[in-house]
């Protein structure tokens, strides 16, 4: 990567690519390069500009002054207008604020003689010149912020344990060593810490970022390891700045995703994070993110000067552990027990396996690395302690059911004799109150409802052809390949299956069958996917006949178009009580669409992508990478021609990603067509990063006679699209012999 002292013209032309190329702003980009400093950990990194000082002050107060049993109220938007320091008691927080709001508007009437004390004193706290307006919208303003200082002591307490591994990742990726303090804003450095908004572990990852550096699935979520998150935090963090350009974008985008402040950037015309603050409009540019900066300078000054604020503080030690890499997959009871220690112990320094796993329904995986402390790990070879007996060659198969219309989380608990919260957790939803018709989910193993269904389907690896099956439909259903059905069955021809045939199916029955079928598809154990014949037969509107039946990708997209893509609880409604069976029947006659919630979903898939997905307001774009015209023509409701002709394109002209093409919005609105543009490219990107994790970066040398487009597949196994979010300033038309592109490196996941 490129930082600070190495090639200010690279920031450059990251900024200017921010900007765009409009000849304004060409004074301002010539004012922004860096000069060359002597050191990574020079203050000038993190600048302290004098419109955020009041905010810097605020935090420090916030995080050293009072604790989490008290609080201020204060101003949202003017952080050095405090008004009331209060104890934790929402009656008396919410009379308060109350009174202030009405004193607020008494003075916003213009009201300054025969004022009450209360009055005065809140005057007082506003300049002499203070506006009518500006006291009128004070008192919609008025937000009450907790404590942390008692958080922020036991924070850099326990932070002891991790500081030295992520002062090494810094130094190994050359980044200012003043990154380290992040977790004292994010999660007061508690590995466990989960967010309303379901960000999880130390560095508090939402999962869609997560997943481009981690593994996080319902086995292993590696948000919850301190020590993977650590890596992943700061090559997010590297990311961020190579598209960035400055440190408190940087940081900045960590909140609110490296696309928000892209958009930040272009709309305001500025990378000086005080102007973007003070003026940027973004919906979602909230609170936080006006804030999260100014957090970091101030943890950063509490933690520089700590002896000040908490006296000596001892530092938590850090834990010295032996690392294995288990060679099968086992059960974590067995290996416990095996090497002599306790299972609590081992669940506490592998946090990353999710309790599927302590609770036995999953094995460790093969080729995880297991924590075992080295205080209590026995001498010797660990994993020899494991009798072979014990050591799997396949994953506990999956217990999964596939959303049907009419479906509710609280519905489907209630059929398998579950929880609504245990359903949430288990399968990692985003929102307890929204599942997709066609969607898979997983069913705890623990009960015997679940148990007796599954061994219903098929318990001695076997399934009777119903009227209406196809080989694509029983592969779907029991998330099998159908390479791998037809080779166990010893079938040529796919379409050669008849009602009442017998098949057998990979992954059932005894273990040679099992593991051969894996040897032959080079796929995981299969989920069993469990579809119960008589029940969602009876669900569905009418029979169809074998002629007309869908595969299942093409049925699930087909009722996805008819109908809204998920049953919504009323806000009001207890998720974990029983439902009646009115209120089961009203979630499948009327479920509910919410658009609002389905963009936040697509904003939060993007959040690391800086690229433009906005119509201008002359009606173009700039053309992404993956789009071609059709793309643009489906998403218009009108003709690949239309757009050729709008755009004055022959046939052949190809459409060329950077530039911009005009488009015709009379068959569809602006705010549809970049729901239906964001939404291909979320997808897009997910199922990518279901695949793939970012291991590192490399810089690369253009050569001559290079192809971009050939390194980009053949070495790097990089699609365009990633390559472009990783170095926003290329230009496909101008690459140059000498030029420096940056490449992530990937790791296939397993």
């Amino acid at each position: 990567m490129i930082y600070p002292g190495q090639n200010s013209n690279r920031r450059k032309q990251v900024i200017s690519a921010l900007l765009g190329s409009a000849p304004a702003l060409s004074l301002l980009i010539s004012m922004l390069v860096w000069p060359v400093y002597s050191s990574a950990q020079d203050p000038a990194l993190f600048p302290r500009p004098p419109e955020l000082e009041p905010a810097i002050n605020f935090w420090v107060r916030v995080y050293t002054e009072v604790d989490t049993r008290s609080g201020f109220l204060h101003d949202s938007q003017h952080l050095n207008v405090i008004y009331s320091e209060l104890s934790l008691n929402r009656g008396e927080i919410e009379s308060r604020r109350t009174q202030i709001q009405e004193d607020l508007r008494v003075l916003a009437s213009g009201k300054r003689d025969q004022l009450t004390i209360s009055q005065r004193e809140i005057l007082a706290l506003w300049p002499a010149d203070v506006s009518n307006q500006t006291l009128r919208t004070a008192a919609s303003n008025v937000r009450w912020q907790l404590g942390q200082s008692d958080r922020f002591l036991s924070g850099l307490q326990r932070s002891g344990a991790y500081r030295q591994h992520i002062n090494n990742v810094v130094r190994v990726k050359e980044l200012p060593i003043e990154l380290g303090v992040l977790p004292h804003v994010e999660s007061s450095f508690n590995p466990g810490a989960f967010s309303s908004a379901s960000a999880a572990g130390m560095w508090q990852f939402g999962r869609a970022t997560g997943q481009r550096f981690m593994r996080i699935d319902h086995i292993v979520d590696e948000r919850m390891d301190p020590y993977t998150a650590t890596n992943a935090a700061m090559s997010l963090l590297e990311y961020n700045y190579s598209v960035l350009g400055t440190w408190p974008l940087a940081l900045t985008a960590y909140n609110h995703g490296a696309g928000g402040i892209a958009r930040a950037v272009r709309d305001t015309g500025t990378t000086d994070i005080e102007k973007i603050i003070a003026n940027y409009r973004g919906r979602s540019f909230g609170f936080a993110s006006r804030n999260f900066y100014a957090q970091f300078l101030a943890v950063l000054q509490v933690e520089n000067d700590a002896r000040r604020y908490f006296g000596d503080v001892r530092l938590n030690p850090a834990p010295v552990f032996r690392e294995v890499e288990t060679d099968a997959f086992i059960d974590a009871e067995v290996f416990a027990r095996s090497v002599g220690i306790s299972l609590e112990q081992l669940r506490d320094d592998n946090r990353a396996l999710r309790p599927v796993v302590w609770e036995g329904n999953k094995r460790i995986p093969a080729g995880y690395v297991v924590k075992v402390r080295e205080e209590v790990a026995p001498a010797g070879d660990l994993l020899v302690m494991i009798p072979d007996d014990f050591k799997f060659p396949v994953q506990t198969p999956d217990i999964a059911y596939v959303v049907e219309r009419g479906d509710s989380l609280s519905v489907i608990a209630r059929r398998f004799n579950t929880s609504v919260a245990r359903l949430a957790a288990l399968n990692q939803l985003p929102s307890r109150n929204r599942i997709q018709i066609g969607q898979r989910l997983l069913l705890p193993q623990d009960n015997s409802s679940v148990t007796r269904l599954a061994t219903a389907v098929a318990t001695d690896g076997s399934y009777t052809v119903r009227r209406g099956d196809t080989v694509s439909l029983i592969a779907a259903r029991y998330g099998l390949t159908e390479q791998a059905l037809l080779g166990v069955n010893g079938i040529q021809d796919p379409h050669r299956i008849y009602p009442g045939q017998q098949l057998r199916l990979p992954g059932f029955g005894d273990d040679n069958v099992q593991i051969a079928a894996i040897e032959a598809s080079s796929v995981p154990t299969p989920p069993v996917q469990i579809q119960f014949a008589d029940e969602i037969e009876q669900a569905r509107e009418q029979p169809r006949s074998q002629a007309n039946r869908l595969e299942p990708a093409e049925e699930v997209a087909q009722v996805a178009a008819q109908l809204p893509p998920a049953a919504v609880l009323p806000d009001n409604q207890e998720l974990d009580t029983p439902v009646t069976d009115e209120e089961s029947l009203a979630e499948a006659l009327d479920p509910v669409l919410d658009l609002s919630e389905s963009n936040e979903q697509l904003v939060e898939n993007l959040s690391a992508d800086p690229s433009d997905y906005t119509v201008a307001r002359n009606n173009t774009v700039e053309v992404q990478a993956s789009e071609t015209l059709g793309h643009f023509a489906d998403w218009l409701g009108i003709r690949a021609w239309d757009v050729r002709r709008l755009n004055d394109m022959a046939y052949r002209d190809p459409v060329i990603v950077g530039k911009r093409l005009s488009l015709d919005f009379s068959k569809i609105n602006i705010a549809e067509f970049e729901r239906k543009r964001r939404e291909f490219h979320s997808n897009l990107q997910q199922e990518f990063f279901s695949n793939y994790r970012i291991q590192n970066v490399e810089q690369y040398q253009i050569k001559r006679n290079d192809n971009i487009g050939a390194i980009a597949r053949n070495r790097y196994s990089t699609p365009i699209w990633l390559l472009r979010q990783y170095n926003p300033e290329l230009d496909f038309n101008r690459i140059q012999i000498g030029q420096q592109i940056v490449f992530p490196l990937l790791e296939r996941v397993e």
